[in-house]
């Protein structure tokens, strides 16, 4: 076997170790100038310094390959492409707010419990959430897609979110649900979710006409209580459904025919709330009535589709 052939079938993680030791001994054949030594003795560094770093460029560029540097420059592109789609989401970024229930008295009519969705109704978690997906695709090298692609799928169950944007197996994407698990444990830091304007104020007037309030979520349960305590919601909110508490999830109607049972509320008593069509196919799968808010990550479009009854803000 010749030496290429052999460096070839190095991993590729080793590749891009040995390319980037090159960038130290390239460093030192240039600063070697200021060394207090003789000039005979800067020449002699010059060339072993030199010679280092171009024996790691080219063994690197061996290890990596045709493919390997296309790997590393796509990576570099895509970094590139992620920067300048965060900077301009942020410039174009505007406030929302929690809706509106009681903008028309009919919303809340003959209403007991109201149960919510959490992220994208009741809690800002979008960039959290897109940071992540997007933070797992690149990690698994999978096909990259936009920030509002992976917007969209919020409300979905985990896996599903990324086989609906990318061609996969299941075991693909179960992998995608255990990377982003990992991902997001890391990313989410006290601060990282915050509520919507407006909800505090919202869940205190339901609270004071003595409406039920609940939560029927996407999200594991572990970290949907976590935020109900950071957040402070816990006093407001009594019932939590998380994806792990149901077999079948959105948009089936277990989560909100569980939350019925719980407080002995009747479908047509019950109003289901939240920000992506998903939301809404579950509550009409449950019998219940159903309100989209447009400021979440779904639009008016896909809540009119959905034949939301209510649409607010």
């Amino acid at each position: 076997m010749s030496i290429k052939s052999y460096l070839q079938k190095l991993s590729f993680r080793t590749g891009v170790i040995v390319l980037l030791m090159c960038i130290p001994f390239y460093f030192l054949s240039f600063v070697q100038v200021f060394f207090p030594v003789s000039t005979a003795t800067k020449g002699i560094l010059f060339t072993v310094f030199f010679g280092l770093a171009k024996s790691f460029q080219y063994g690197g560029i061996a290890i990596l390959g045709k493919e390997g540097y296309k790997r590393v420059k796509g990576y570099l592109k895509r970094k590139k492409q992620l920067k300048d789609e965060t900077m301009k989401s942020d410039s174009n970024r505007t406030p929302r707010y929690c809706p509106d229930l009681f903008s028309n008295p009919e919303i809340l009519s003959g209403i007991r419990l109201v149960i919510f969705d959490f992220d994208g109704t009741l809690g800002d978690s979008q960039k959290l959430i897109t940071d992540t997906m997007l933070a797992t695709i690149e990690r698994l090298n999978l096909p990259m897609r936009s920030r509002e692609e992976c917007a969209r799928t919020i409300g979905l169950p985990l896996k599903e979110c990324f086989s609906s944007i990318i061609p996969m197996t299941d075991e693909q994407a179960e992998e995608c649900a255990e990377v982003y698990s990992e991902i997001f444990n890391v990313k989410n830091v006290p601060g990282a979710v915050t509520v919507f304007p407006g909800v505090i104020e919202t869940l205190e007037r339901l609270s004071a006409q003595g409406i039920l309030m609940s939560i029927a979520s996407s999200r594991s349960h572990r970290t949907l209580a976590k935020l109900m305590d950071e957040l402070d919601l816990s006093k407001y909110i009594t019932y939590l459904i998380a994806a792990d508490d149901v077999v079948e999830k959105k948009p089936a109607a277990e989560s909100v025919l569980k939350t019925l049972r719980h407080f002995n509320v009747e479908a047509h008593e019950t109003l289901v709330v939240g920000d992506t069509e998903f939301d809404i196919l579950m509550g009409r799968n449950a019998g219940t009535h159903t309100c989209g808010v447009t400021y979440g990550n779904g639009s008016k479009e896909s809540l009119e589709a959905a034949k939301a009854e209510w649409i607010v803000c």
